[in-house]
Order: structure tokens, then sequence, then C-alpha cells
């Protein structure tokens, strides 16, 4: 007669569910080199992080340190609602700047009190010819 032999499979650990990517935020300028008659255009897109309510209704701080200037744009948003409500994910702003030279742009993403994203540019004005 012969004897089975039994072994006991290693029981299996549930797979680890990866933590949220943390939200990045890229900002690029266009064009990245002008004039102080340029309207330069400043895009910037947030990636990563969960689509919820913590990603919902930014509000975007344009600070323009060469100005020592900031603009904040806040937004009235309606009630978030899971799945339904689309979380806005690319930010943009217009600016020009009269002197020459470089000038640092930032964006900073907060909700509530709280800082969630930001990032930074420069852009470059040529000195005009007299």
């Amino acid at each position: 007669m012969a004897a089975a032999i039994c072994f006991a499979a290693p029981a299996l650990e549930p797979p680890q569910v990866a933590a949220a990517e943390k939200p990045k935020l890229t900002l690029k300028a266009s064009p990245s080199i002008g004039s102080p008659s340029t309207l330069f255009l400043f895009r910037a897109t947030l990636t990563g992080g969960q689509e919820s309510e913590e990603l919902y209704c930014l509000t975007a701080e344009w600070i323009w340190e060469e100005q020592a200037d900031s603009s904040l744009n806040e937004s009235d948003c309606p009630a978030y609602k899971e799945g339904e409500t689309p979380i806005e994910r690319t930010f943009t702003e217009e600016q020009s700047f009269r002197t020459a030279g470089s000038h640092l742009v930032r964006l900073v993403l907060h909700k509530g009190d709280r800082d969630i994203a930001s990032a930074g540019t420069t852009v470059t004005i040529r000195r005009v010819p007299q």
C-alpha cells in the first residue's frame, strides 16, 4: 500500500495595494522667452492622486515672484458626488512682464489650509533696444 504524502501550501497573502500616488504638478510656459509685449500662457497639469474629494475644488494661487504679486483663483463649486463629479486637473493663466530678465512663476494648489501640490517655471524677458 502506497502512502500519500501531503504538503500544506503556505497561505497566500493578499496582494499589497500600492498607496495612492501623490499628486504631482507640472507647470509650463508658452513661450518661455519673450519681450515686454509678450503675453505668456502658463499651463499646469495635476497628475496622480485619487479621484476623490481631496482633489476637488482646489484653489489655485499664482505667484509672480519678480513682481512681488500673486493672484488667487478660488472656485465656487457644487457639492462633490463620488464617481460623478469631475476633478479639475488643468490650470491656466496669462501674464505679461514689463521688465527684462528672468521671472519665476509658481503655482500652489490649496485645499482649505493644506497645500496639495506646487510647481514653478521661469520665463525670460529680452531687453528691447531703444
